[in-house]
């Protein structure tokens, strides 16, 4: 499906599996380019797609069934298929979305409250739309915490997998002069332009519809700080190039990683050349905070 318009409905499969971190992180990957809402219950992975092109729900949950029991080993994973307006799907995540305060310093809020803010915190507002991104996901808290720690005025940084833009914007409002937000996904850029504006920094802000490869960011200046909150096998052949697009001193926080895959990313970075710098924990997730050296 191409264009930045949502479908009329969406493909909602129901992944009926183990509560396993690790299964589960792998199902996520196999869906990454197209899922656009996940929810995880005891029993069960549900997952919200656009309608398969050229084929079947029944077809495509066949042939996911087997791609995953191939991922996975797990030859009892059972998928149910269902459909839902995208008027419920918007419903449904606007009940969950509610004002959170992250740090001392960050709030974050769907565009429709109004919270209270105290002097001194920035108030970060948001209507992601089909994007990720609203500070209901640890690895997303996980980020905040540490841009609250990293970010220093007038900084340029990069947020990469930006999704709502949540963390570009965060950057912003926290003094970051100049701020790249990456996305490869259409609706998403197009819901991070627009919370972009909302938050009126539009003056320190690109979205830029991009992929982000072992070959870095072309044409680029060096950064003096990058996020990346995407899927950590994607992330870990990257960490070379996002190295390379550091100013020495630069700091780099990566997450999307589950606790038991921490060891490895930390191994991984060190190969880089990066050091470890510090960590954040919530869950069965964890963040890292890394420094390019001087």
């Amino acid at each position: 499906m191409t264009g930045d318009r949502p479908p009329d409905r969406w493909l909602v499969l129901r992944i009926l599996a183990p509560a396993d971190p690790e299964v589960r992180s792998l199902m996520v990957e196999c869906l990454l380019e197209e899922a656009r809402g996940v929810e995880e219950q005891d029993d069960a992975l549900v997952i919200h797609l656009p309608p398969p092109e050229g084929q079947s729900a029944e077809d495509f949950a066949r042939a996911l069934r087997h791609s995953l029991v191939e991922r996975t080993g797990i030859d009892t994973l059972e998928i149910e298929t269902g459909w839902q307006p995208h008027e419920a799907w918007e419903d449904c995540w606007r009940q969950h979305f509610r004002p959170r305060r992250i740090t001392e310093r960050i709030v974050v809020s769907p565009s429709w409250e109004t919270p209270e803010v105290e002097p001194g915190q920035c108030l970060v507002t948001l209507d992601p739309g089909m994007a990720f991104g609203t500070s209901d996901h640890p690895t997303t808290r996980g980020c905040l915490r540490m841009l609250d720690r990293w970010v220093e005025p007038g900084i340029r940084m990069a947020d990469i997998g930006s999704g709502s833009g949540i963390l570009a914007i965060t950057a912003a409002l926290l003094g970051a002069g100049e701020v790249l937000a990456i996305e490869l996904d259409p609706w998403a850029c197009s819901a991070a332009r627009e919370n972009v504006v909302l938050n009126g920094v539009e003056d320190r802000v690109e979205v830029r519809a991009a992929p982000v490869t072992s070959d870095g960011l072309p044409g680029e200046a060096p950064f003096d700080g990058i996020v990346a909150n995407i899927e950590s096998g994607i992330l870990l052949p990257l960490l070379p190039a996002l190295h390379a697009a550091l100013e020495p001193g630069g700091w780099l926080v990566l997450s999307g990683i589950l606790r038991n895959e921490a060891e490895g990313v930390l191994a991984a970075a060190t190969d880089a050349g990066l050091h470890f710098e510090e960590a954040d924990e919530e869950g069965e997730w964890w963040t890292g905070a890394f420094t390019a050296p001087l």
